[in-house]
């Protein structure tokens, strides 16, 4: 069976996004999957939402809704584009807007989540990708060896929570925005990759927490085989990345 190509990215944030790794990881996925294509796999917070985050404060609350709208909408069109399968695993902040739809007492708020909600699914639509809720249980991707979900740790052991939870084979996982690996100690290989983030590491809501220091960017990419897996780290040095796009075996 042919190996699957595949790249997994995450941590957009919209208009919060980082030009130079966007720019770079689109140009390296079309370069990478090719005319066959493979698999290509949003790992969760395309959009920021901080405007209709609980808790916001004014500042987040009078940013535009529109550019961030429109900032992820214009990169999931671009990065699908390359796959010829595609999906997205929401996050936790794509999830505001659907919680949005349902949890608040506003009804001019909550017809516009309603409208928003549809707007997304228009975008899976015409993209034909494939939608997963922000759910440690019903939002996981697998193809083989391999399993994909946005993060649902953000401690420190992120990975080994991760390896720990999701099984034999590897998980690639996002939302701590830092790029970490954990093999377990275990007969059954378990593996997890925490691939990075292509949003700004500089937010100003950071600057006085540590955990933002171990913020890079960078996306995971690889092979899915028919038994295991090859998986590989882009990750920014200098305002770089070097990494190798011709795959041989020896």
């Amino acid at each position: 069976m042919k190996p699957i190509k595949f790249v997994a990215a995450g941590d957009i944030h919209g208009d919060e996004q980082d030009p130079t790794t966007i720019k770079a990881l689109l140009a390296f996925t079309k370069e990478y999957l090719g005319k066959d294509g493979g698999l290509v796999v949003c790992l969760g917070d395309l959009w920021d939402f901080r405007a209709i985050r609980r808790g916001a404060d004014d500042t987040d609350q009078a940013s535009s809704l529109q550019r961030d709208w429109d900032a992820g909408e214009e990169f999931i069109r671009e990065f699908f584009k390359f796959g010829d399968e595609r999906i997205f695993l929401r996050g936790n902040h794509d999830e505001r807007i659907f919680d949005m739809s349902t949890n608040v007492k506003s009804g001019v708020a909550r017809d516009y989540a309603l409208d928003g909600c549809a707007n997304i699914e228009t975008i899976m639509k015409e993209t034909r990708g494939k939608m997963y809720p922000y759910d440690s249980r019903a939002g996981v991707y697998k193809n083989r060896s391999l399993t994909f979900v946005h993060g649902y740790g953000a401690s420190m052991h992120g990975a080994k929570q991760h390896a720990d939870a999701y099984g034999a084979g590897a998980v690639l996982f996002g939302h701590t925005h830092a790029i970490d690996y954990f093999k377990s100690v275990s007969l059954d290989s378990r593996e997890a990759f925490n691939v990075g983030c292509c949003c700004s590491k500089y937010p100003s809501y950071m600057r006085g927490n540590m955990r933002g220091l171990r913020w890079q960017h960078g996306w995971a990419f690889g092979l899915i085989h028919e038994h295991g897996h090859d998986v590989f780290q882009a990750k920014e040095r200098n305002g770089k990345f070097i990494v190798p796009t011709n795959m041989k075996t020896f």
